[in-house]
């Protein structure tokens, strides 16, 4: 693939046009907001005259836009161009992106990217599935990026990010949490510390403890988190976090009984 289009030239956008362009690829981008060009980005004027140059074209938009913008793209795409889908759009949604592309002679892959593209830009990692997977996990490599290749369809991809989400965004919601409470309680570096010492040592073990340890104890450790959510709640402190620990606990309780 020579010619690369770019569909959203916000910032992650930008940041996979820069990228693109570094890799020495042919780079076109198309977006209707008045959004700054990349240097070395040919901007097209519609969104027919973008999907139609590019021998891989990438949409970069919010998911919300996916379904219309592959429906606007399709008729457009070369024979046998690749159409890549990087939103954040649901397993469903790129099943079916996936076949109004493919019925109009192009190929599909679902990029499921896993950390914030400003940090790494193009080189973010990601997991790739899809007919034409194999084509794009070329192009990103060259992109720097560490990808992941499912040997699956259109939406395997994107189930992996969200299943990944499952832990990533609320680790991160109750260690905001755990951190605000320390604050409130006057001894956050001691929570600090508690929260370093869970997130290292070994980590097949501990997910063992965690899982055996909640449905084993469901019953006591719901009552525990009962008595958190109050004593956050005297701190001035938002327990939604902890009060969902207590609603999982009790409901691993009540399965036991």
């Amino acid at each position: 693939m020579r010619v690369i289009g770019i569909i959203g030239l916000g910032e992650a956008g930008s940041l996979y046009a820069r990228g693109a362009v570094e890799a020495g690829y042919e780079v076109h981008g198309y977006d209707p907001a008045p959004t700054p060009t990349p240097d070395g980005v040919e901007r097209a004027a519609t969104l027919d005259a973008l999907a139609a140059a590019g021998d891989l074209v990438i949409v970069l938009t919010g998911a919300a836009l996916s379904p219309r913008i592959a429906a606007d793209a399709a008729p457009h795409l070369r024979p046998g161009a690749v159409y890549a889908d990087f939103t954040t759009a649901s397993p469903e949604v790129m099943v079916d992106v996936a076949a109004v592309v493919e019925a109009a002679g192009a190929r599909f892959a679902d990029v499921a990217i896993l950390g914030p593209v400003p940090t790494k830009g193009a080189a973010t990692e990601t997991i790739v599935s899809g007919g034409a997977a194999a084509d794009v996990a070329e192009v990103l490599r060259r992109f720097g990026s560490d990808v992941e290749l499912i040997d699956g369809p259109a939406g395997d991809a994107t189930s992996r990010k969200l299943l990944r989400s499952v832990l990533m965004k609320s680790l991160a919601a109750i260690v905001i949490e755990a951190l605000e409470a320390g604050r409130a309680a006057g001894c956050e570096p001691w929570v600090r510390a508690q929260i370093a010492a869970q997130l290292s040592g070994d980590a097949e073990a501990k997910m063992d403890r965690y899982e055996t340890g909640s449905r084993k104890h469901a019953v006591r450790r719901a009552h525990e988190m009962e008595s958190v959510v109050d004593y956050l709640g005297s701190l001035g402190v938002a327990a939604e976090m902890s009060d969902a620990a207590r609603a999982v606990l009790t409901r691993l309780g009540a399965e036991r009984s």
